[in-house]
């Protein structure tokens, strides 16, 4: 006979069609007890304490004598057997209920489990399917008449059973595109579970993939200023570290945002020489040494990871992280900086303008959003004003303890954000401050060269003093190319005459580990040109001028290395046109110059490669089939010997014998 006993809620028990229910406390109370207990049962006193949690009455045993009597009764259609299910054994009273009984605790809290097997193993449909159900039991309150530690015990359980099925929800939710409800669960779990790190990090990753960094930013702020409010302590180092995702890098450039479901997290492997750097100038600034780190590198070689990993490890060590970015177009002034500091003052359990001047006040407040700013820029304060009462608020933080000042994707900066910059390096000398500064080193614009060139001249003053240091990224090596593809679990389905399919894509790539691992998912295999890496090479042709992207087509219909002749002739240039061209194309990093190992030429000739012949393949592929004749045609009509790949061409610009 197929029963249920549904514990959550009113209390009631379903059987054959029927639903018979408890009408005493004490009964509900000493049920729910037996049911939860199990096969191994309560002892009479363990079975008193609950049902009477203060002093026991003098009647007590014969008044427990009566409750069995009647619990007796009432499940005793639980069996289809003539055999009472509620038995005395070995002094203690079990209820033996058979294989069709359902409990609905039990139903849920192995819901929320499976729940969590199925998120592990990418299956968020399952997951969805399996932790909606569990919480909408959840729901249901626990003996909410009934006081007691038993009764407060199960409670909290139940509490902590449901903020994991909202989780697994919200992930679940999360993953098949459903960024509304996800959120809507997110919220539920922070406002039931307030102090639960693992809620917030949830909301903070939803609110995050619907392209809100803002709201994502608030979130991580409201916990950490309840944390500090009332716990007296800091967000984990993992919530330090979910934190530091919202520095994800720009939308159009590398996707944002974590990996797609299905795909392991991508691990940190190799830069143990960055990260020593990274340590080093930590350490430094916490002895009192300001210091000013430029992290540079082109587009997905891994520039906001590290600072990630660093600003992890800097957190652990008892570290504040004040954490920026600049967007593309922004329209708030200062955001990078403004963004930073709006967050210690959002989280700080205290007035943090308690530890500035009242001068500074003011304009603090018409500038941070959590002071009631930013008010329209033109009602700002003047530089000079704004630009102390940031000092000031900085060095209030500096003095709590070592701070952390991490701004991503700073090529976007406007001339005023660096100039605020260079400002707060010149007046902070003595302050434990550490700034780590991500920029991209393959700008297409002369906007976006100017702010890096902005950038270095801040640096050259601290880099004299031995406090700035460049800390330039190239590719992965090939040992922890492999390390990277071992731990992420990626695979590739390339033909099996390929005995290396990792030093394939690693010399194709140049160890880009954004690239690699596009190269090494994608379903054609890693001699196709990657959806996320051709997108890429289109934005970078379209920044880079219409004859550097002529003579990059030339480049690319002739091989992977280049003469300078060959090309400008075939794209139809003259010579200074196409000297600019080349140089464009040096300067965005697509191709590079390269000492001729071999040559014992006395000028020492170069020859002229693709950084990465992905990308080389990617813009071949994007023309068309007329425009590739016609390059190949005009090639053919040059003087001179031409060969596919063995273009050479020296400084002088003759070419190699």
């Amino acid at each position: 006979m197929d029963a249920e006993i549904e514990i959550l809620g009113p209390m009631a028990v379903r059987c054959a069609g029927t639903v018979h229910h408890l009408h005493s406390a004490q009964a509900r109370v000493a049920f729910a007890r037996l049911v939860l207990a199990g096969p191994e049962g309560v002892t009479r006193h363990e079975l008193a304490d609950v049902v009477w949690p203060g002093a026991l009455p003098p009647t007590w045993a014969s008044a427990l004598r009566t409750l069995v009597s009647r619990l007796r009764a009432f499940v005793g259609p639980l069996q289809a057997e003539p055999t009472n299910p509620l038995v005395k054994r070995g002094g203690r009273y079990v209820l033996a209920l058979g294989e069709n009984v359902l409990v609905d605790v039990e139903e849920a809290t192995r819901s929320v489990a499976a729940a969590h097997e199925a998120l592990n193993a990418g299956d968020v449909a399952t997951a969805d399917r399996l932790a909606t159900r569990a919480a909408d039991r959840l729901r249901s309150p626990f003996l909410a008449e009934y006081e007691g530690d038993w009764a407060a015990g199960q409670r909290e359980r139940l509490t902590e059973c449901l903020i994991t099925a909202l989780e697994i929800g919200s992930r679940a939710a999360m993953g098949s595109g459903d960024h509304g409800r996800a959120a809507l669960l997110a919220e539920e779990a922070t406002a039931r579970a307030p102090e639960r790190e693992s809620a917030h990090r949830c909301l903070m990753a939803v609110r995050e993939a619907m392209g809100n960094r803002g709201e994502a930013l608030r979130a991580y702020q409201r916990l950490r200023r309840y944390l500090a409010e009332e716990l007296g302590v800091d967000p984990s180092p993992e919530t330090e570290a979910a934190y530091l995702t919202l520095l994800g890098p720009s939308a159009g450039v590398v996707p944002s945002g974590g990996p797609a479901v299905g795909h392991r997290p991508v691990p940190f492997v190799g830069r143990r020489h960055e990260m020593a750097t990274l340590a080093g100038a930590w350490a430094r600034a916490a002895r009192g040494r300001r210091q000013f780190v430029l992290v540079t590198g082109e587009s997905g070689i891994g520039k906001t990871r590290l600072l990630r990993e660093a600003g992890a490890t800097m957190a652990a060590e008892g570290g504040l992280l004040l954490v920026g970015r600049c967007d593309e177009g922004t329209m708030v002034p200062y955001q990078p900086l403004v963004e930073a500091l709006d967050g210690y003052v959002a989280a700080s359990p205290d007035d943090p303008l308690d530890a500035v001047r009242p001068a500074a006040r003011g304009p603090l407040r018409m500038l941070l959003p959590s002071l009631g700013g930013p008010c329209p820029p033109g009602e700002l304060p003047e530089q000079p004003i704004l630009f102390a009462a940031l000092t000031r608020l900085l060095l209030a933080a500096a003095n709590e303890r070592p701070c952390a000042v991490l701004i991503d994707d700073a090529h976007w900066a406007d001339p005023q954000t660096v100039a605020l910059l260079r400002h707060l390096l010149r007046t902070t000398a003595d302050a434990r401050l550490c700034f780590v500064v991500a920029a991209r080193n393959d700008l297409p614009t002369s906007a976006q060269r100017r702010v890096r060139a902005d950038l270095d001249e801040a640096m050259l003053p601290f880099e004299h003093a031995g406090d700035g240091t460049e800390v330039a990224l190239g590719g992965l090596d090939l040992a922890s190319t492999r390390a990277l593809v071992r731990e992420s679990g990626t695979g590739t389905d390339s033909d099996a005459a390929d005995a290396d399919p990792v030093r394939r894509v690693h010399a194709r790539s140049g160890g880009n580990p954004f690239m690699l691992l596009e190269m090494l998912r994608h379903r054609a295999g890693p001699d196709a040109v990657p959806p996320a890496v051709a997108r890429l090479v289109a934005a970078k042709q379209a920044a880079i001028g219409q004859d550097a992207a002529r003579l990059l087509q030339v480049a690319a219909v002739t091989g992977s290395s280049v003469t300078f002749d060959a090309v400008a002739g075939a794209a139809g240039l003259d010579v200074l046109a196409a000297l600019d061209a080349l140089e464009a194309l040096l300067k965005v990093g697509i191709l590079t110059e390269v000492t001729a190992a071999d040559s014992q030429h006395p000028d020492r000739p170069t020859i002229y490669e693709f950084r990465h012949d992905v990308v080389r393949q990617a813009v071949d592929e994007q023309m068309s089939a007329a425009r590739r004749r016609h390059i190949t045609s005009r090639q053919r009509t040059m003087p001179g010997p031409r060969t596919d790949t063995d273009h050479r061409l020296s400084r002088t610009g003759s070419e190699r014998p």
